[in-house]
């Protein structure tokens, strides 16, 4: 009977929310502009997240920019304590307004396969609703493994 509640707990996926309230692991935020090749300088909100734990993995760095054409960004180093067959960080953004009002959420995000161990420095590229951009004050990233 052991042997089926590892299997079930191996193979059950809970959707956590992976961010801090009041300690050092809180989400930070910003606005910023950056210079682009051939391109006037760009503004974006970016929102960063310190390290955060779902099951034996790991994410240290995560930064997320937001550009008010509804363009986005996401980077992070991402690892696993223990895996038997390569685990993936899952992770999606619930934008919002001051009030902690939805409303916008992104598609998932994933990292490469990791091993044991060994460390992952990743980058995805996707898009949100544009016109939620001005409204957007606070993001929720919410992970899996």
């Amino acid at each position: 009977m052991a042997t089926i509640g590892s299997v079930l707990a191996a193979v059950l996926v809970l959707h956590t929310p992976a961010w801090a309230g009041t300690d050092s692991n809180a989400v930070r935020s910003g606005v910023a502009s950056e210079a682009r090749p051939g391109l006037a300088d760009v503004a974006y909100k970016w929102f960063s997240w310190g390290d955060l734990k779902v099951g034996d993995c790991h994410q240290t760095g995560g930064y997320l920019r937001l550009y008010a054409d509804g363009t986005l960004t996401f980077s992070a180093r991402t690892w696993t304590d223990f895996t038997l067959s390569g685990d993936v960080w899952h992770a999606r953004f619930e934008l919002k307004n001051s009030a902690g009002q939805g409303l916008f959420t992104t598609s998932t995000y994933d990292s490469p396969t990791m091993w044991a161990s060994k460390k992952h420095d990743w980058t995805a590229n996707g898009t949100y609703e544009p016109s939620v951009y001005d409204a957007t004050a606070k993001v929720t990233q919410w992970a899996s493994c």
